[in-house]
């Protein structure tokens, strides 16, 4: 027979499990993104918006509304960086699709003066309301996460823009996902290039190295440093052996569309 004592302690235990925190959700079904990322994007080429608008605008539609649904909070930190990153690139494509044809996502702003405002529209709809773009990246992924990486992960639909990952970002591989785009675009057609001039040796890198120059010397050990940790170990060794000798250039940033389909501004 329980004693009094006996049951008191199986009500402890009943409402220790009730009360207990439950542990993350299940990251968000990023399956459509990756499907519209196989049928409509080339790393090479950019997206074919004009095709996507054509055929699978309402699967984009859909995908949007269902990732302005998650619970952000409920998600683990790695899958949270993931949702901030994939909800971004998948906002942005999203936008482009709604205007397109547009010469640039630059097109889409409606000050004469500031033509970047469209990043600052609260064109992103989140659980919690709606945010801008630059809310997304600024305040949820940069000051939320502190890591330069991000910088080659999220894309503005700029030729110049390191080109959106083939796959959607997940919490479990995201830390080797971040650094196989770091390597990709370093390495690739509009990464670091190098110059010899003289006894000096020019670093040439994307401009986005130099807007957010801060971003690499707090979190990412300085420019140089980060560039070393990801370039092929030929272009590794020459900067290197040019110690102090090295001067960072950047390149001028395009901003039309990057358009597959070479309909854009028709």
């Amino acid at each position: 027979m329980k004693t009094t004592a006996d049951v008191l302690l199986v009500c402890l235990a009943l409402l220790a499990v009730l009360v207990a925190p439950a542990g993350a959700a299940p990251p968000p079904d990023y399956k459509p993104w990756g499907e519209l990322l196989t049928k409509y994007y080339d790393p090479a080429k950019g997206m074919n918006y004009q095709a996507l608008k054509a055929n699978d605008k309402k699967t984009l539609d859909d995908l949007r509304r269902q990732l302005a649904t998650v619970d952000v909070q409920s998600l683990s930190r790695p899958d949270q960086l993931a949702y901030w990153i994939n909800l971004y690139n998948v906002n942005v494509v999203g936008l482009v699709v709604d205007h397109y044809p547009v010469a640039s996502i630059k097109d889409l702003s409606t000050d004469p003066f500031i033509k970047l405002n469209v990043f600052k529209k609260d064109s992103v709809q989140t659980k919690k309301g709606a945010i801008s773009l630059n809310d997304v990246e600024n305040t949820k992924i940069r000051e939320g996460f502190k890591d330069p990486r991000i910088h080659f992960a999220i894309n503005c639909a700029a030729q110049s823009c390191p080109p959106i990952r083939t796959e959607p970002y997940e919490g479990a591989k995201i830390n080797d996902q971040l650094d196989d785009q770091v390597r990709k675009f370093l390495n690739g057609p509009h990464g670091i290039r190098l110059a010899k001039n003289g006894g000096e040796l020019g670093v040439h890198a994307t401009k986005i190295m130099d807007w957010f120059g801060d971003d690499f010397k707090k979190w990412g050990g300085g420019q140089i440093p980060f560039i070393i940790r990801y370039v092929s170990s030929d272009k590794r060794k020459q900067i290197e052996t040019a110690g102090n000798q090295v001067k960072l250039d950047f390149d001028d940033y395009d901003w039309k569309l990057n358009d597959a389909s070479g309909a854009s501004g028709k």
